[in-house]
């Protein structure tokens, strides 16, 4: 028989039964007095008097973020304001004002240009200042291997840009960060319209430097230094890139990189500015602390910390890391140039998309017996037509789709044109697109049948618009329509309304030759497609025109033209 269970004493059953709860109580205890201790440490620490800390929130570019944050550490203990700085990209804090997150907003912002502030004007943030004050410089230089530098004659002198992406050395593969999200790409581009601006066809020269570029585009500027031989990159290895000068300069200073050379662009050249900019909505003694801040930086000792990450002064003067590169970066001062004009800028973005975008076009050559007629400045007005065409071949992608048809009276039976070769990719096309265009030839007795042929060129057209490209129907005509069987002008006003469609862009473009040409004919044509109305009047006139053609529509309207 089972006697009675043995007594526990009450104070033991109560730390049995509830031994989990008491120790949970004793930890929350030790972290209240364990906060308490810190708040009241913190408190201690401070300055006396400070009953509120002042807290000024920076976001900075990432190439500057890490030289402010020192600044921000090196600050005095004295005074009540605490200065923290967080790295951000640019492009995503730009669109962050224009499309704010719920939470409280930084305070202050560093981009690395200019350029940013005016992009998050554009994305809608019309309260963010267009300008700010420069804390730093840094130009803009294509930074390059010692091997391709050596190719180019350094160190007895210094490399140019112009020698590098048009001299012998045109085969280097040369990188660029994305001119439309990085500044640094934008002034490439500005340093390539000044380089060609002497040539005597600039807008062909202009292409071609640029399809350079557009194979060895990256979204992150970061990714152009990991092709650098040392990174083991194989077949995507690069010989030089464009970068800033600051960039390069600290990524001499890691361990186990190849040092590379700097060649500098050409005048007047936008450079890295680095505007500091408070944020409106910014409470007043907050204010007062980042403008404070703002004369840390630009006092002697800031700017010590700014030159010993590579940054130029905001005068242009040299870095002390530049200093000591041993004629690998320039030593004399830089002065800042601003970003362009945003009309300057759109032109620019626009050739850029324009020679990276692969396009769908049908060109339409006139082909009757006027074009036989002499050009001023040599070649008659089929033979500039086509060597146009050629050497525009040779800088469209080969992804582009290139149709061509020939144009007069009766060419193909009653029809006044005929499908010289139908449009397919120029990778798998273009030498056979040259040897039949270098077979077209005049049709003595041939007039212009231009509406018959115009509107069936754009039902074509139409009917095989691609989506993602720039579709376009170009047609270079010396002549008035003089056929008299075709529809009027009023039918084909009226049968390309009724196929328009803004939704799907495909403007015609009329390059018009000589002086034979009706322009208010031409134009209302092109018009209701919002085309345009080119007129060539000279030798050169034909390339310009051709070379322009995909650049002023590789930004489709609404966007950027009216």
């Amino acid at each position: 028989m089972t006697g009675p269970a043995p007594r526990v004493p009450l104070r033991h059953a109560l730390r049995r039964g509830r031994s989990p709860v008491v120790w949970l109580s004793a930890l929350l205890v030790v972290v209240l007095l364990g906060w308490a201790g810190w708040a009241w440490l913190d408190r201690a620490l401070e300055p006396a008097g400070c009953q509120v800390r002042t807290v000024v929130d920076v976001v900075a570019a990432p190439a500057v973020a890490d030289a402010v944050g020192r600044a921000a550490a090196a600050r005095p203990a004295t005074g009540c304001v605490k200065v923290q700085v967080s790295p951000r990209d640019s492009a995503g804090f730009a669109d962050d004002l224009a499309n704010p997150p719920s939470g409280a907003r930084p305070h202050v912002w560093i981009p690395e240009s200019t350029y940013w502030l005016q992009r998050a004007q554009s994305l809608g943030a019309f309260e963010v200042p267009a300008t700010g004050t420069s804390i730093a410089t840094s130009p803009v230089v294509l930074a390059m291997s010692d091997q391709v530098a050596a190719e180019q004659g350094w160190p007895d002198r210094p490399v140019s840009w112009g020698a590098l992406l048009r001299g012998r050395s045109s085969d280097v593969p040369v990188g660029l960060p994305d001119p439309a999200t990085d500044p640094v790409g934008v002034a490439a581009l500005v340093a390539v319209q000044a380089i060609v601006a002497d040539d005597d066809d600039p807008a062909a020269a202009q292409s071609a430097v640029l399809r350079r570029f557009t194979e060895q585009t990256v979204t992150r500027a970061a990714d152009l230094y990991r092709r650098l031989p040392e990174a083991g990159s194989g077949a995507r290895t690069l010989g030089a890139f464009v970068t800033s000068e600051q960039a390069m300069l600290r990524h001499a200073q890691r361990p186990g990189a190849s040092p590379l050379v700097a060649a500098y662009p050409p005048a007047d050249v936008p450079t890295l500015d680095f505007p500091y900019v408070v944020l409106p909505g910014t409470a007043d003694e907050t204010l007062s602390a980042a403008t404070a801040f703002l004369g840390e930086l630009l006092a002697p000792a800031g700017r010590r910390t700014l030159d010993a990450a590579g940054f130029r002064g905001v005068d242009g003067t040299a870095s002390g890391l530049a200093q000591e590169s041993a004629g690998r970066a320039g030593t004399a001062a830089v002065p800042p140039v601003p970003m362009p004009a945003d009309a300057t800028l759109v032109q620019l973005l626009s050739a850029w998309t324009g020679v990276q975008l692969s396009s769908r076009m049908l060109g339409v050559i006139d082909v009757s017996g006027s074009m036989a007629e002499q050009v001023p400045g040599g070649g008659s007005r089929l033979g500039l037509t086509i060597d146009a065409a050629q050497q525009g071949l040779g800088l469209l992608l080969d992804t582009t789709e290139v149709g061509i048809w020939l144009f007069s009276t009766n060419l193909d039976g009653d029809r006044d044109y005929r499908v010289l070769a139908r449009a397919r990719p120029l990778g798998e096309s273009r030498d056979e697109l040259r040897r039949r265009l270098d077979q077209v030839r005049v049709k003595p007795d041939g007039d212009t049948g231009l509406y018959d042929t115009t509107l069936a060129a754009y039902r074509e057209a139409r009917r095989t618009w691609a989506p993602g490209r720039i579709n376009v129907l170009l047609i270079a005509t010396d002549g008035k329509n003089d056929d008299a069987s075709s529809i009027s002008r009023a039918q084909l006003l009226a049968e390309l309304r009724e196929l328009a469609d803004p939704r799907r862009p495909l403007p015609i473009v009329f390059m018009g030759i000589g002086g034979d040409i009706d322009p208010d004919e031409l134009d209302d044509i092109a018009s209701v497609t919002d085309g345009r109305v080119f007129q060539a009047k000279k030798a050169s006139d034909i390339r310009d025109i051709f070379f322009t053609a995909l650049s002023d529509f590789s930004c489709q309207p609404p966007s950027c033209r009216k």
